[in-house]
């Protein structure tokens, strides 16, 4: 049995390689971390080889150990590179959200994925405690499964729990260890990821039996699904003597066969009728939130109503992410808990995901708020952090979403007027555009919204609603760096420099922070021909809900609703730092980061400034010479390290 047992890596474990990942190419020793984690030299040289055999299944990086340096990561892929790091920083989420239970959830998950009994000295040595401790924690595992009707038989160095596959999946889903050791997969959104396979089969399953489902119902029966999956293919099945009951399973006994056949070819697994007969008889006590539910419909319209009011304020639409929706229900539920009973975790990783996931910190607070709106309780940053690798995860898959670019321009001109704009958009972007078609505004139908990028010359319901980008019917080169990204998105450094205006950009020896970016504002609006006091009502608006220091002394303040279609960073460089919030965090450089209204790809700007929050020397190398040259310099450096 030795050498058998799959252990995730545990919190502390996640914590140094996610270290490790964020300083490439640096050794750092054992020591360190002994200190750094306050444990043994032991406890962390055990840590390190659990690490590196986890990497050792990594194509994308190396990990070297070399006796009096240390151990580092060598990056091979970096684009691969960045989605496992994404993937790691979604573990720790999961792992810190289950401590201080951690070792007792580990030995629950371990025990239930193994048919026969596991030796002491085995469970010892995986998860690195004493005999004493272990035999302490069963006691508590004893009492955890015992809730489910579930018996942990022990010998004289030998256990196992035993009972029926029911309940040992309640157990499971109650005590959040199937979708703790999953979080990864349930973020996945490419369509070989099986959560997305399950549910498409299942939502084409559903139409064509012509069986209505609410959304909280398909959500739960997505994850119910992926749950039987995951323990068929570890084969773990239900049987048939488990099942006691009256109900006729009709209509849904049918389409749970239709479903598990597809599921049963998907994956080349015989799944017993027991499997079908289970998961009819969960349908049919769909009607109501039942107890083998993890979404409830409170939680799931509650995410469902944040991330509309993100989509309504800031023109994000995460709304139709199905699996964003259920890693956030499945997140927010234990969170609620917490915010009411002032139980909220801590996150030692909160300054690296705010700097690494910036665009998904700053929705992490709008999402926040709305939750503090209706609990009436502030939601720390730690939480927030959470948040943030959730709907970053999201963030960056819908960027990468990129069709056949079709413009539809919404104007209420004649043809002959609209002849100059028409013109001057097919000599701008014939290369990228493959249909340019103009429609009045009362012609528009929800095919229009979905097939096209929709254009608007006239500030109407349209533009109000966050459909259509403004363009002006006389457009000028302002207007074209504008829709250019509107359309294209950055498409390199030099795309992404221009929008740091050198109109904008000042040295200072401003002591307050109101002052600067209420001079930061008042330049900008005068720049770009904005109304300056929404500019500053909204900038300040989002300075006041949550500090904008965003680490190595720079901050970043910016308009919590975005008011004009222009989209700019205005620069202020403090030769004397300044105290930027009540943490007194000292600050050299500020960014003001202005994304235009309706301009999603747009939001892409926030990966690149990432980069420039986690240089620890940018900073430093700036503020000898802080000339705008220098700057621009800088950056460029900076951003083609990515």
């Amino acid at each position: 049995m030795k050498g058998e047992l799959k252990l995730l890596l545990n919190q502390r474990q996640l914590e140094i390689v996610l270290e490790l990942f964020e300083n490439p190419d640096t050794y750092m020793t054992a020591s360190y971390f002994s200190n750094k984690h306050q444990c043994s030299l032991r406890t962390i040289q055990n840590d390190i080889k659990q690490i590196k055999l986890e990497m050792s299944s990594v194509d994308c990086v190396t990990f070297e150990s070399v006796a009096r340096k240390g151990c580092r990561i060598i990056i091979g892929d970096s684009d691969q590179f960045l989605a496992l790091k994404d993937s790691y920083y979604q573990q720790f989420s999961s792992a810190t959200i289950n401590y201080p239970n951690e070792r007792i959830s580990q030995l629950l998950h371990l025990l239930l994925k193994e048919h026969r009994a596991v030796s002491l000295y085995d469970l010892e040595n995986t998860i690195f405690v004493s005999r004493s401790t272990l035999l302490n924690d069963l006691k508590t595992v004893s009492d955890i499964i015992g809730r489910y009707n579930l018996e942990l038989l022990r010998s004289s160095n030998k256990v196992m729990i035993d009972g029926n596959e029911i309940s040992k999946r309640l157990c499971m889903m109650d005590q959040n260890l199937i979708i703790a050791n999953n979080i990864v997969a349930l973020a996945e959104q490419s369509p070989n990821a099986p959560i997305e396979k399950i549910k498409n089969i299942l939502v084409e399953t559903l139409i064509s039996f012509k069986h209505p489902v609410t959304e909280t119902a398909l959500n739960n029966s997505i994850v119910q699904i992926y749950v039987a999956l995951q323990r068929m293919q570890d084969w773990f099945f239900i049987a048939p003597s488990e099942l006691k009951f009256t109900e006729d399973l009709e209509p849904e006994r049918p389409i749970a066969q239709a479903v598990f056949d597809r599921i049963s070819k998907e994956y080349f697994i015989r799944i017993p009728d027991a499997e079908v007969d289970y998961f009819a008889l969960y349908m049919k006590g769909q009607g109501s939130f039942n107890t083998s539910d993890i979404i409830s419909p409170d939680i799931d319209n509650l995410v469902l109503d944040a991330l509309s009011a993100i989509r309504e304020q800031h023109g994000v639409d995460l709304t139709d992410s199905l699996n964003l929706r259920i890693a956030l229900s499945l997140h927010t539920t234990s969170l609620v808990v917490r915010i009411k009973y002032d139980m909220q975790l801590k996150n030692h990783l909160v300054d690296y995901i705010r700097q690494s996931f910036p665009q998904g910190f700053d929705l992490g607070i709008y999402f926040a708020s709305h939750l503090q709106k209706v609990f009436h309780k502030t939601v720390s940053d730690d939480e927030i952090a959470f948040l943030a690798i959730h709907l970053y995860s999201a963030l960056a898959r819908q960027h990468q979403a990129d069709g056949t670019k079709k413009i539809m321009v919404i104007s209420s001109m004649r043809q002959s007027e609209n002849i100059l704009l028409r013109q001057t958009l097919l000599n701008w972007f014939s290369d990228v555009v493959a249909e340019l078609t103009f429609k009045m505004p009362e012609m528009i139908d929800e095919d229009d919204m979905d097939q096209y990028i929709l254009l608007t010359t006239e500030k109407n319901k349209f533009y109000d609603a966050g459909l259509a980008f403004y363009v002006d019917p006389f457009p000028e080169r302002q207007d074209y760096l504008n829709l250019k990204l509107a359309i294209d998105g950055f498409q390199s450094i030099d795309d992404i420099t221009s929008i740091f205006y050198q109109e904008l950009y000042h040295v200072q020896s401003e002591k307050h922070r109101e002052t600067i970016i209420q001079q930061m504002c008042r330049n900008a609006a005068g720049y770009f021909e904005i109304e300056f006091q929404s500019l500053e009502d909204t900038v300040f608006e989002r300075d006041n809900m949550r500090s904008t220091y965003w680490g190595n002394g720079i901050a970043a303040p910016h308009p919590l609703k975005a008011v004009s279609s222009d989209t700019f960073v205005a620069v202020t460089v403090l030769p004397q730092a300044v105290a930027w919030d009540k943490e007194k965090h000292m600050v050299n450089l500020v960014l003001m980061v202005c994304i235009g209204k309706n301009n999603p790809k747009a939001f892409q700007l926030w990966n690149y400034l990432a980069k420039v929050f986690t240089d620890k020397n940018f900073v430093k190398r700036l503020l000898p010479n802080p000339d705008y040259r220098h700057f621009i310099q800088l950056l460029k450096d900076t951003i083609s390290l990515m």
